[in-house]
């Protein structure tokens, strides 16, 4: 599609059902992605805008990018969870804009940033927003909750379009907004054409999205993974919720079917964007992705995003402390028992919370350590694995330190700063997951993570959102009426830690074997030896399973790296 200049506007190759565009006069505009927005509508949009800023107020239900060319400035935004996000760069002189950061980075040439990759395999989440941002230098990200603006004479700016609302409605408020933006939300899915599939894991999010996809009888298929061990009880409550579905069809797999963690570490696959959060987990998507694909499936609903919009963190307890401290003291004595918080750490998430996040990030940055993994006190460090170089070391704080110097806290409060930074980075799995869906033929969607559903969520009294004697207590006010009683009753949630342990067990010599030759190693970020021995002898301690991971995922991915230009120097 042209520019008003003659010059390309939007370049790529998508389904039709994937890109809506209408024009009027000097304004075009194009939704790439599930939304709810009829072309009579995005005609009659694009006839009364004449100010690319005036589209910061338009809103409907879905997950997508916003692209707008307005009297000739051009106005691209993605979602506030990034899984759709856009990243740009300067090419020949012009700022170019794209969704893919690979991509641009191919066409300028860029070098990799060996700064960002370790981060990559940083062992904290305290500086969740430096982790998505593009491995290439002089390649970069719109921060989630903005826009970027091209104007006619070349230039780029960035432009803040929201912020997270006040947390300061009633829980059944927050419930009535919730219910329409989940409505909205899975209906502009199984409306839009392709056969949509759900999960139906048993747990409260997938079941939810489940019947919400089946109303007025619609026919659906879902997917449930059966137990790992006898511990976990998602099939019963999947069995549970599948009883008041007459019409579903289900694909189970065993537990046996599902192969095990790593089992594929050492098979290259096409080149991604970013290393897979989760490279454990790998083979359990693409296993899943083939049984989907199967029975038919060309759209795929996860309740990925759940956890993260609607309970965010229990940081809200010290907000509520200041507010109302004898409520405050209430939460904390059930928080200290369920979480297992102990004085001197309560002591220390109040002390920190009254600090600016900018100078608590620049602390934090200052005290980074290459952690032995098994000191209780690291978990409140920003620590790289014991693999890790004091050159990388030194490379992670003095990048951690620049981002101090220019971040700032998202939200009013800590508890929105963490909601929202929880919400994009399991935005940033789903968008790693999704090509491995994509290969099948299937686009993975998670509606949890749209915009309407996570402004709705974060309305909510972040102390009603969240408490330590009710589980999920806004989504379960939410759905009454919709989902049964009996399945909005559970308040457990399943944990796979032993899956995980089983995993590199099985699959320790495939690790050791990535060690040889290591391309971290090359770059002089990590001690192949280090790893490889504590990989060969099981040296397993409280954050070592999470360290492999991140570590894993990275090597890989600089691996698959390799395939392109191997094939680009082809003749």
């Amino acid at each position: 599609m042209n520019h008003p200049s003659g010059r390309p506007w939007l370049v790529g190759e998508w389904e039709s059902t994937d890109l809506r565009t209408e024009s009027a006069g000097r304004t075009s505009i194009a939704i790439l992605g599930p939304a709810s927005v009829t072309p009579q509508r995005l005609s009659r949009i694009a006839e009364r805008t004449t100010d690319a800023v005036a589209l910061d107020e338009l809103s409907f239900a879905g997950c997508f990018h916003l692209i707008a060319s307005v009297d000739g400035v051009v106005r691209i935004q993605g979602s506030l969870s990034g899984l759709r996000r856009v990243v740009h760069a300067e090419i020949g002189g012009v700022t170019v804009a794209a969704t893919r950061a690979d991509v641009l980075a191919a066409l300028s040439n860029a070098e990799l940033d060996r700064r960002r990759l370790v981060l990559r395999f940083l062992l904290s989440e305290i500086p969740l927003h430096t982790m998505n941002a593009p491995l290439w230098q002089d390649v970069h990200a719109v921060d989630e909750d903005s826009c970027l603006l091209l104007t006619p004479d070349g230039r780029a700016r960035s432009r803040r379009r929201w912020q997270p609302p006040p947390d300061d409605q009633p829980l059944h408020k927050a419930a009535e907004a919730l219910r329409t933006a989940l409505v909205d939300s899975v209906r502009t899915r199984v409306t839009s054409g392709p056969t949509v599939t759900a999960d139906l894991s048993g747990g409260l999010d997938s079941t939810t999205l489940c019947f919400l996809a089946a109303r007025d009888g619609r026919p659906l298929t879902a997917l449930t993974k059966l137990a790992a061990d006898v511990g976990d009880d998602d099939p019963q409550w999947a069995d549970l919720a599948a009883e008041h579905l007459p019409g579903l069809r289900r694909i189970t797999i065993p537990f046996t079917d599902i192969p095990a963690h790593y089992s594929d570490v050492l098979e290259p696959l096409p080149p991604t964007e970013e290393p897979f959060p989760g490279v454990e987990d790998r083979p359990m998507y693409r296993a899943m992705a083939a049984r989907l694909a199967a029975a038919g499936s060309q759209m795929h609903l996860t309740g990925d995003g759940g956890d993260e919009t609607l309970m965010g963190g229990a940081t809200g307890v010290f907000e509520l402390l200041r507010r109302s401290p004898l409520a405050g003291l209430r939460y904390l004595r059930a928080y200290r028992a369920l979480e297992h918080w102990r004085w001197r750490d309560i002591a220390m998430y109040a002390r920190e919370r009254r600090e600016a996040y900018p100078e608590w990030l620049a602390r934090r940055a200052r005290s980074i350590i290459a952690s032995p993994l098994d000191d209780e006190g690291a978990s409140n460090l920003v620590q790289l694995p014991p693999w890790a170089t004091p050159e990388a070391v030194g490379l992670a704080r003095e990048l951690l330190l620049e981002e101090a110097e220019r971040t700032q806290q998202r939200g009013h409060n800590w508890t929105a700063h963490h909601t929202v930074l929880g919400v994009q980075l399991c935005a940033s799995l789903v968008r790693a997951a999704s090509p491995l869906y994509a290969a099948e033929g299937i686009r993975l969607n998670s509606p949890y993570l749209d915009d309407a559903v996570l402004h709705a969520c974060m309305t909510a009294r972040a102390h009603e959102r969240r408490t330590p004697w009710a589980y999920k207590p806004l989504l379960v006010a939410a759905m009454r009426g919709i989902v049964p009683d009996r399945c909005l009753a559970r308040s457990t949630k399943a944990e796979g830690s032993n899956v995980e342990h089983a995993g590199l067990r099985t699959n320790a010599e495939k690790l050791v074997a990535l060690c040889e030759d290591s391309r971290l190693g090359r770059l002089g970020l990590i001690d192949p030896r280090v790893l490889r021995e504590i990989c060969s002898g099981f040296q397993m301690r409280m954050f070592t399973p999470y360290a492999i991971s991140t570590t894993a995922s990275t090597e890989r991915w600089l691996r698959d790296q390799e395939q392109l230009v191997t094939t680009e120097a082809k003749p």
